[in-house]
């Protein structure tokens, strides 16, 4: 893993969205805060900001106003080139489809991590062990299209966590698969981030997901819900 302890934070955090209608406000969150090594599941209704605020995370897109930060680097005030470099290096991201390349078969998928964040041609066979591990060693040398979405899926966090991400960050993984391939791909996120001791943020809007984090951050019309608001409402 990087040096970076994979505390996840931002701070007066505003993304807006220019509409026809003016600007759209899709997040407001004065502060959100994961600390090291936990798990946390990230709910709330479609349009929320949930994918939104993942995007921002992983240094994909820059907010309005804010900062973010991963450990002691502050995301937001990077270059673009440098934070391509440090998403490549510190995060694993699985995003709701397996962005596999197609012309890669399973075992050079994985290993091009490894590759982009510089850690070489694999020389002990780690993405290979790693594949194996999740219970696909035998199909290492297939191409993307020739597995099931399952599968597919399974490869796709192997690609996320053969470089050891401090921080791993999964937007609705779960979202395309059945009950049972839902259940093994959160089994393999939890394991990685258990194996690694990283900081795991999960997108998702099933409830028997976010029961298997540490805790729950719910998000509505781009805001924290503060769970006292639920309470009052009941």
């Amino acid at each position: 893993m990087i040096g970076e302890a994979g505390a996840v934070q931002a701070t007066g955090l505003l993304v807006d969205h220019q509409t026809s209608a003016g600007p759209l406000r899709a997040l407001d969150l004065p502060a959100f805060e994961v600390a090291a090594g936990t798990m946390v599941a990230v709910c709330g209704p479609s349009g929320c900001g949930k994918s939104t605020l993942l995007g921002v995370l992983a240094g994909l897109a820059r907010p309005s106003a804010g900062s973010v930060s991963i450990g002691t680097t502050t995301m937001t005030a990077l270059s673009e080139s440098d934070r391509v470099a440090f998403r490549r290096r510190a995060l694993g991201i699985v995003y709701q489809a397996d962005n596999l390349l197609p012309f890669l078969t399973v075992e050079e998928n994985v290993r091009l991590q490894l590759g982009l964040c510089g850690d070489g041609d694999d020389p002990a066979g780690h993405s290979a062990g790693l594949l194996g591990r999740l219970g696909l060693g035998e199909l290492g040398g297939r191409l993307p299209d020739e597995l099931s979405g399952g599968q597919r899926q399974r490869v796709a966090v192997a690609r996320a966590v053969v470089h050891r991400p401090a921080v791993i960050l999964a937007d609705e993984p779960t979202g395309a698969l059945d009950r049972t391939n839902a259940d093994r791909v959160v089994d393999l996120l939890v394991e990685a981030q258990q194996d690694l001791g990283a900081t795991l943020v999960m997108v998702t809007h099933d409830p028997a997901v976010a029961a298997r984090m540490d805790r729950t951050i719910e998000l509505r019309d781009g805001r924290l819900v503060d769970p006292r608001e639920d309470d009052r409402a009941g």
